[in-house]
């Protein structure tokens, strides 16, 4: 296990092997947190887009499963919408009924 001291002003050094093992270069930025009492860092990607390319290959969820789900919600908004003009529609009927 790889050690270092944190200074005066809250800055410690990572050690060079796993700076080179995870490519952390000057510059590179890092995500912090904590989880019961484990300090976690992790190295951002400098692309993000580019770094997840590839990130569902082998889950088994295609781009046809995407599509399909994509058509699936498209729908669910169409007829959302469509009840809400119909809401409209009767509102505005029922208001004119009263004012006659």
């Amino acid at each position: 296990m790889q050690q270092s001291k944190v200074s005066v002003r809250g800055q410690t050094v990572i050690p060079h092997e796993i700076r080179e093992k995870l490519g952390i270069k000057p510059n590179s930025r890092l995500a912090w947190s904590t989880r019961d009492g484990v300090i976690l860092v992790v190295p951002l990607p400098d692309d993000p887009v580019r770094a997840s390319l590839g990130f569902l290959k082998g889950s088994g969820y295609t781009f046809d499963d995407f599509m399909r789900e994509r058509q699936e919600e498209r729908e669910q908004e169409r007829q959302r919408d469509e009840k809400a003009l119909q809401q409209v529609a009767e509102a505005k009927a029922r208001y004119k009924g009263k004012l006659a």
